[in-house]
């Protein structure tokens, strides 16, 4: 069982440095079309596919980043009322908001499913790519969000709590 657990940490630090870096290259991807997009038109040459670039990794970085802060437990939550329930009510709770995350992210591995067959043959406007690209984040962080609510419903149920630390105070 302890192999089991240590495996699974492994796998799970992996996949948060893999997450991590890919959120540092889509950010220096995004900062370089930007400039590249400001430096051409300050030269009378715009590039026509800096803008649409920059929105497909806006759009990339934002479901990345998402699940960031899904895995750090880092979203806005607004805990008043939670903190007042007592032990039974408050994990019952997390349980019942951890399934609603399940079910909106089975939603949106759907419907995204159907937005990458719809706009898989159409090309972008400006890059030689299919407009496809845009979508195919979408069951990717679908699924994270799912593995990472299931996670947490273990957690619960399991009696671990989970002391979330003061927005700006997590390691990066």
């Amino acid at each position: 069982m302890q192999r089991a657990n240590a495996t699974m940490k492994s796998l799970l630090h992996l996949s948060d440095r893999v997450v991590r870096a890919a959120a540092v290259a889509l950010l220096l991807a995004l900062l370089v079309a930007v400039l590249l997009g400001v430096l051409s038109r300050q030269l009378n040459a715009p590039l026509a596919w800096t803008d649409e670039l920059a929105q497909y990794l806006l759009v990339w970085t934002g479901f990345v980043g998402w699940i960031i802060a899904a895995r750090r437990r880092s979203h806005i939550r607004i805990t008043v009322f939670a903190e007042k329930l007592p032990a039974g009510a408050g994990r019952v709770l997390e349980i019942v908001t951890q399934a609603a995350i399940i079910v909106f992210a089975a939603v949106l591995i759907r419907y995204s499913f159907a937005l990458i067959e719809r706009n898989w043959d159409v090309e972008s406007i400006a890059l030689p790519i299919s407009g496809a690209a845009l979508y195919i984040v979408m069951p990717l962080a679908g699924l994270a969000l799912i593995l990472q609510a299931l996670a947490e419903i273990a957690d619960v149920v399991a009696g671990r709590r989970h002391v979330t630390a003061e927005p700006g105070s997590q390691p990066l």
